[in-house]
C-alpha cells in the first residue's frame, strides 16, 4: 500500500574528493553528509551512489567502510580487504575505476536505532574491455553491513536522533604513493 512518499536526491558531491594515498589510515572519500536528526523514521531507506577512480603498485589491500558519524564512528557496513591487481590504473595516476552502491535501511529509529545495510563495490582494471573474455568485468566486493567486513551481516546501533554525519571511507594496506585513490561522483537518495 502507498505511503505517498517520493525519491530525492538529499546531497551530492560538486568537486572530486581528496586523493587518498600514501597512507594506511582510514580516510573519508568524500566530505561527510549530515543526516538530519529524526529524519531516519522506521522503513526509510538511503541510496549511496559512488564512483572514482584509482591506481596501485605491487598488490595491496582495499577496504571501503560506511561509517555513521564520520571516520571515527560507527561502522555500518564494511567489505573485506580485497587484495587489488599489481600496477592496476597506472599507479598515482589513477586510470582505473571503481563503483559502488549502497543501501542502508532503518530497522528502528530513536536514540538507538537500528540500521541494516548492504551493496556492493566493484574495482574495474585499465584494461579496456575484450569481446567474448572476462576481461575488466571487475571484482566485484560485497559491502556488508556490520563491523567484520564480508561476515556475518549484522544491524548497527546508532542514535538516530541528533544530527550526524555519513562518512564513506577508504584504507589501503600498504602505504606507497602509487597506491592512490579518488572519489569523482557521490549522490546520497530518500527512496522513501
Amino acid at each position: 500500500m502507498s505511503r505517498q512518499f517520493w525519491s530525492e536526491a538529499l546531497a551530492w558531491a560538486t568537486a572530486n574528493g581528496t586523493a587518498v594515498a600514501n597512507s594506511v589510515t582510514e580516510t573519508i572519500l568524500f566530505p561527510n553528509v549530515t543526516v538530519p536528526a529524526n529524519y531516519m523514521q522506521d522503513g526509510r531507506v538511503l541510496r549511496i551512489k559512488a564512483y572514482g577512480a584509482y591506481g596501485t603498485t605491487s598488490t595491496p589491500t582495499l577496504t571501503f567502510t560506511l561509517r555513521w558519524g564520520g571516520v571515527s564512528g560507527t561502522v555500518l557496513a564494511k567489505t573485506a580487504a580485497a587484495t587489488t591487481a599489481s600496477a592496476i590504473g597506472g599507479g598515482a595516476s589513477m586510470t582505473a575505476q571503481w563503483e559502488l552502491e549502497a543501501l542502508i535501511q532503518t530497522r528502528s529509529n530513536g536514540s538507538s536505532g537500528s540500521l541494516f545495510s548492504d551493496g556492493k563495490v566493484i574495482l574495474h582494471t585499465t584494461t579496456g574491455p575484450t569481446s567474448g573474455t572476462v576481461t575488466n568485468y571487475g571484482m566485484v566486493l560485497p559491502i556488508v553491513s556490520g563491523s567484520t567486513g564480508g561476515s556475518t551481516p549484522a544491524a548497527a546501533t546508532v542514535d538516530l536522533t541528533a544530527d550526524t554525519a555519513l562518512a564513506v571511507t577508504v584504507t589501503w594496506g600498504t602505504a606507497n604513493a602509487a597506491n592512490s585513490i579518488q572519489g569523482n561522483i557521490y549522490v546520497l537518495e530518500g527512496l522513501n
